[in-house]
């Protein structure tokens, strides 16, 4: 099953995934749990938990907001999006079932990057995401 979520509630599973990304992390992580809160509280972030039973087996932190180009846009933007190794043969049921709460509350898009030192282009692709632009950072 999988539902929106309040961080505050799931605090300690979500910070868990969190951590197990950081070797994906280009820079220090220091996950500030109160801000996600926050926004959570605000209706700006969206946390999605993908549960069996009570255990969590992946979840997803999106960012919803008008779009910037054209107002009448729903856009979301990934900021964590985690499946546990064991689940992830089956994950794609973790992306449809996000896929159509978003479209609930009026997403027009959802956008999510890929790192190219873990890449999830082909999981992306096989769950009909199309590709955009690539990412690119640069430390200043």
């Amino acid at each position: 099953m999988i539902k929106q979520v309040k961080f505050a509630q799931h605090k300690k599973a979500i910070v868990s995934m969190m951590m197990d990304m950081l070797h994906l992390e280009p820079q220090t992580v220091d996950i500030p749990v109160a801000r996600y809160i926050e926004l959570d509280d605000m209706g700006v972030v969206k946390p999605f938990a993908w549960f069996d039973g009570d255990t969590i087996k992946g979840i997803a932190l999106l960012f919803v907001s008008p779009s910037l180009r054209n107002e009448v846009v729903l856009d979301a933007q990934t900021d964590v999006i985690w499946v546990k190794p064991e689940y992830r043969g089956n994950s794609s049921e973790f992306i449809d079932g996000i896929r159509a709460q978003l479209k609930t509350i009026g997403v027009s898009y959802w956008y999510i990057s890929s790192r190219d030192t873990a890449p999830i282009d082909g999981f992306l692709t096989k769950n009909n995401f199309e590709p955009l632009e690539r990412l690119y950072f640069c430390e200043v």
